[in-house]
């Protein structure tokens, strides 16, 4: 080698050692978090979906094994455990909606990481006319991440189950979404899940719950509770409560479970007991009287907000041309009232619960 050869070469070396620390901080660059962005991932589960849909009443443990494209855009495969969850579609469900959970040591340095278990919207049925409805779940979800950081944020997915029991390894490819957990979207927002079992309505801050109010009267949903629940020990019925402490106000109310609402309208879903609603198609207003000081402000960004909640459903490929029409015209239907004086005062501050 000669002197000029030999000289090279240590520049060269001695340009590597110098950015060596640059080049391994950039292989340990975390991807980004599950719930940081809302493209849409490409998943396979792979588990034992046969004897699950066979043992539907049975509250066991799954292994199942969750193939994913990352953000660097190559393949990962992680270990999860799958149960089941849910009540309605539970029941009438040929593939009941899951439980996915993760060991979080496990997680670490993945998109999946700080979770122990998250929900998993799946397909139901083979039938397309299912997927549309958990389409409009998911996009309403979106509605709600629009209108404030109190909501759960959800990550869409197409998903092909491949059933571990079977031969031949058939599949099925469906949309489905993971929902964020609720201890995260406190983390957000500076605040911790609550675990009490009911809250005085004056106990919700004011502006969230107009808004939670307004949002559910626009998607048709009245199957909800912000301030108790079926459970005594656990608030609220579709809901969960988070805030600075049990015994420090204001507390803030995040709605989830969206497909018995007129606009996901499902043909399984039907209207609560003892409310006068012919369908889920019909509206009816069961925001709190005390906080209609607040409407005119959640109204006016509704409004500001409708190119937004309109694009949702104009963007999305997954929709049927007939969905989405469907869609927008039940969307544009909430606007017909609130921007009329005379229906906004019969339908919506009229219909107010509780003592004004």
């Amino acid at each position: 080698m000669t002197i000029n050869q030999r000289h090279t070469a240590l520049v060269l070396m001695f340009c590597f050692l110098l950015n060596a620390p640059l080049l391994f901080a950039q292989d340990k660059v975390k991807p980004p978090k599950l719930f940081s962005e809302f493209s849409e991932m490409q998943v396979t589960l792979t588990g034992p979906w046969n004897t699950i849909k066979r043992n539907k009443k049975k509250d066991a443990r799954y292994p199942v094994q969750l193939t994913y494209t990352g953000a660097d855009g190559a393949s990962h495969t992680i270990d999860v455990e799958a149960t089941l969850r849910g009540i309605t579609r539970r029941r009438i469900c040929d593939f009941p909606p899951l439980k996915l959970h993760f060991d979080k040591k496990a997680m670490k340095g993945t998109e999946f990481r700080g979770n122990k278990s998250l929900k998993l919207v799946t397909y139901c049925d083979t039938s397309s006319k299912y997927e549309q409805y958990y389409i409009k779940e998911f996009l309403t979800y979106r509605i709600y991440n629009l209108i404030t950081e109190f909501s759960f944020r959800a990550r869409p997915m197409m998903i092909e189950y491949v059933d571990s029991e079977k031969s031949k390894k058939k599949s099925i490819t469906r949309f489905g979404f993971l929902i964020e957990d609720a201890d995260d979207v406190a983390k957000r927002n500076d605040v911790k899940e609550l675990e009490i079992p009911s809250a005085p309505y004056r106990d919700l801050e004011p502006v969230s719950t107009s808004q939670l109010s307004l949002f559910q009267y626009m998607i048709g949903n009245l199957d909800w509770a912000a301030t108790s629940g079926p459970k005594e020990d656990k608030c609220c019925h579709n809901a969960r409560l988070i805030g600075a402490g049990e015994d420090v106000d204001p507390k803030y109310a995040i709605p989830y479970d969206f497909d018995s609402s007129g606009l996901v309208n499902t043909h399984y879903a039907a209207p609560p007991d003892g409310l006068r609603v012919r369908n889920i198609r019909q509206r009816l207003y069961r925001g709190f009287c005390v906080r209609n000081n607040e409407l005119p402000q959640t109204i006016a960004q509704f409004n500001e907000l409708k190119p937004e909640i309109i694009a949702l459903f104009q963007d999305n490929k997954h929709l049927s041309d007939y969905m989405r029409e469907d869609a927008i015209d039940y969307i544009e239907g909430f606007y017909k009232i609130i921007n009329n004086p005379k229906k906004l005062k019969k339908e919506i501050t009229d219909k107010c619960r509780g003592r004004k």
